[in-house]
């Protein structure tokens, strides 16, 4: 299969219109080196992930197009360096204020609804992992943007909507899991 280039502009006007084809191909070029970026800065392979998905709805959540002044991977690391150098210094502040600040009630509301945020992320985490890779690759895909069109694509499915079935399967499996587990009740409001 022959590989197709996109120009810098191609692979930006590839987002905004969320073409999973493009995004795909900035997966394959950006993966290595943010994974790297994230690596080195005490992260997880599933940070990683998270930035590179926050890259993309940073870019797509733009009202207007940037002006390309460098390269595409360029822009889009910088973009996810960013992003991942705010994550370190929210966790730093994080721990900075629970040492001196817990007298406040405003920053312990905020630091509270941060830590619930968190237990949430992890329950929700535990029960992805749980689920078949295909469902694991489903619910991925939706969550970057993929349309059903593309998804059914890039898993091979037969049809769009055999795709659709699966997709609600997944998700209702997940938060049938999600749902059993003794911490949802805690962690209920607004899962």
């Amino acid at each position: 299969m022959k590989k197709t280039r996109y120009s810098d502009n191609d692979l930006l006007e590839g987002v905004y219109n969320r073409d999973g084809l493009v995004i795909k191909h900035i997966m394959n070029m950006v993966w290595g080196p943010i994974q790297d970026l994230v690596f080195e800065n005490s992260g997880k392979k599933d940070d990683a992930m998270n930035i590179i998905q926050e890259g993309f709805i940073a870019i797509y959540s733009k009202t207007e197009k940037p002006q390309l002044t460098c390269s595409f991977s360029t822009y889009f690391y910088s973009i996810c360096k960013h992003l991942w150098m705010n994550e370190l210094r929210k966790k730093k502040n994080e721990s900075s204020l629970l040492k001196g600040f817990n007298d406040s009630p405003f920053v312990s509301d905020e630091i509270e609804e941060k830590k619930l945020y968190e237990k949430r992320r992890k329950l929700y985490l535990k029960y992805y992992q749980k689920v078949t890779k295909v469902c694991q690759d489903v619910l991925r895909l939706v969550s970057i943007g993929f349309s059903n069109e593309d998804i059914t694509a890039e898993l091979a499915f037969s049809s769009v909507q055999y795709m659709k079935n699966r997709r609600s399967i997944c998700n209702k499996k997940l938060l049938e899991m999600i749902k059993a587990d003794p911490q949802y009740k805690e962690l209920k409001h607004g899962l």
